[in-house]
């Protein structure tokens, strides 16, 4: 028997060259089997969230998350539903002041927002630009539209029915019943009324520079009206 030699190290077992030849255990995956179906795994896979992945669930959360969905506002108790009972009654009947609206006669529009005015005074209700629109029968556009005709009669009942809704607002803010801020937003959006910087221009006298302290003195004497 021979024995096979290594560079170090112990010497291998003596080979048989009689001895049948035994079936090698190779590693890796045996031949024939890439293409073949991996068994089903047992139990939920780890990582899933409602059968689906955590990339699936992610992005099936996001377009839930992007649809809208309505607000609601439930009535809680009896107080709250005569509350909203009263308000759905104050637009029921701005509508019916606005089926006497015609837009060809001013004069209907005019007693038309004399009585929302007075509406609002009976059941309690601020003045509001939208609604005093509503009671003439038009919204927000087309009352823009409206107030631009070339009849200088309805530009100015236009403004007036503006400046009117303006002053309200006005006169809530400065009796601290409207937050400041809302009162600010609803001047610039509403009645056009903005921030202005007044810049004053002063030209300066170039023998100023040039001046001495004598000379100055003389100068203011001069102005106020004393002798020198």
């Amino acid at each position: 028997m021979e024995t096979e030699k290594r560079g170090r190290g112990r010497p291998r077992k003596p080979v048989d060259p009689n001895a049948e030849p035994k079936e090698s255990r190779g590693r890796g995956r045996p031949k024939g089997s890439k293409n073949k179906p991996k068994p089903p795994k047992r139990g939920k896979p780890k990582g899933t969230k409602n059968g689906y992945t955590m990339s699936e669930a992610a992005i099936i959360q996001r377009k839930e998350s992007s649809i809208i969905q309505p607000i609601r506002y439930p009535i809680r108790n009896k107080e709250e539903a005569e509350e909203n009972a009263r308000m759905i009654d104050h637009i029921i009947k701005i509508n019916e002041i606005a089926t006497q609206a015609n837009r060809d006669d001013l004069l209907s529009l005019k007693s038309c927002f004399v009585a929302y005015l007075r509406l609002c005074q009976e059941n309690g209700f601020r003045v509001g630009n939208l609604s005093a629109y509503a009671a003439m029968g038009m919204s927000y556009r087309e009352f823009h539209s409206f107030s631009r005709r070339q009849d200088p009669e309805i530009r100015k009942f236009c403004q007036f029915v503006r400046e009117t809704c303006a002053m309200f607002r006005e006169t809530m803010v400065s009796e601290n019943k409207l937050n400041p801020v809302i009162g600010i937003f609803w001047q610039r959006n509403y009645d056009g009324l903005r921030n202005d910087t007044e810049q004053i221009q002063a030209v300066n006298d170039q023998e100023d520079d040039f001046m001495s302290t004598k000379g100055y003195k003389d100068k203011y004497k001069k102005m106020i009206g004393e002798e020198t």
